[in-house]
């Protein structure tokens, strides 16, 4: 019983080492990917807010499904709302 104890450690230790070095893998692409999408949404705030143009604006709204029709906000106030957080 006493022989197998370390080379069974060993294994274990590797296996568990794979795993970990996965998952620190997959969770540095979904950083990525979150980087990514925010990165897009700046830039789309940026050029709707910017540009000012109805088609453009109306486009944004569809987009990101930002409903105006339901508020007392007007379309440039919505998207000002929306991007408040990434024009910071």
């Amino acid at each position: 019983m006493r022989d197998n104890f370390r080379p069974n450690v060993r294994l274990a230790t590797n296996i568990l080492m794979v795993i970990g070095t996965f998952l620190i893998a997959y969770k540095i692409g979904s950083i990525a990917k979150y980087e990514k999408t925010f990165q897009q949404r700046k830039a789309n705030c940026a050029k709707t807010i910017a540009l000012d143009i109805p088609e453009l604006k109306q486009q944004f709204l569809e987009k990101y499904d930002l409903d105006f029709h339901n508020s007392y906000l007007s379309v440039d106030e919505v998207i000002k709302e929306f991007c408040f957080f990434y024009t910071k």
